[in-house]
């Protein structure tokens, strides 16, 4: 897709967020300058496609495109990349919150949750110093085995990037020891508890330098989740189609992004005796 002649209003849509975030009130005005007789109606039916797509993000009125995909075509779309993760055309990012400040985020589903989720563990990977590692904490990790090019692509990114990843699961199940050949024991390492470092089997926490990505899936979801991973004792095709029908449901979910050294540092330190550093 050409962006520099842009044909559909999906075209032009990708290219003005090659600049950064805009205000989807703002892109409807920039494509009906190029485009004048194009309704509000099309460009909000494009922006739907696109975020089908996975290709953007859209939260509170305002477009992104989606790191994960766009880390996908680094090559294709250089350019984009470097407007996203270097410049500060962001409008309220949560990249720049002061220490103690911290964003909220709701969502109906965890597909659209996960590729916000994605979207923000990149930004801030992006942008957090070489060599910091980044701690990551589930009480079972099911995103490898449900969303596996999604989670595989996350852990390359990071490692790229020079950060080793450090990966905490509070569960010791017989799906929780079965990832472990994922993760090659250096630059990515995995470490499954006997007991929960949290009590909430809903909690999932990512720690990027003094960042705290914390997430609350929904109760009822994560409950399942737990009485599957308890029950597996073996992986294959159809246990893989039961996860997908447990997670791939329509419910909310909370996301809150913090910067908080003090907690951070606090939490890195009961989480780095897992692993070699």
């Amino acid at each position: 897709m050409p962006l520099d002649k842009p044909k559909k209003i999906e075209d032009y849509i990708l290219r003005y967020l090659q600049s950064g975030p805009i205000l989807m009130l703002d892109l409807v005005k920039k494509i009906q300058n190029d485009r004048p007789k194009t309704t509000k109606q099309a460009v909000y039916a494009a922006l739907r496609i696109l975020k089908k797509n996975e290709q953007i993000v859209t939260y509170k009125g305002v477009a992104s495109l989606n790191l994960s995909w766009l880390n996908s075509m680094v090559n294709y779309f250089a350019l984009a990349k470097n407007s996203y993760v270097k410049g500060d055309s962001t409008q309220g990012s949560f990249t720049d919150l002061e220490d103690k400040e911290k964003i909220k985020y709701y969502f109906n589903s965890p597909t659209k949750a996960d590729i916000f989720w994605t979207h923000a563990l990149y930004l801030l990977t992006e942008r957090s110093e070489a060599k910091e590692p980044i701690f990551i904490y589930n009480p079972h990790e099911w995103f490898l085995l449900a969303r596996h090019d999604n989670e595989n692509e996350i852990f390359k990114t990071v490692n790229r990037k020079g950060h080793h990843l450090m990966l905490t699961a509070g569960g010791s199940t017989f799906l929780d020891r079965y990832i472990k050949k994922y993760f090659d024991n250096n630059s990515s390492q995995y470490h499954s508890l006997e007991t929960p470092l949290f009590k909430e089997n809903n909690y999932y926490l990512n720690i990027v330098g003094d960042f705290l990505i914390e997430v609350w899936l929904d109760q009822n979801m994560s409950n399942k989740i737990e009485a599957f991973y308890k029950k597996t004792i073996n992986w294959d095709e159809n246990k893989l189609a039961e996860l997908k029908n447990i997670i791939n449901v329509e419910s909310r979910m909370k996301i809150i992004i913090s910067r908080n050294q003090q907690k951070a540092e606090k939490i890195k330190r009961s989480l780095k005796k897992y692993f070699v550093l």
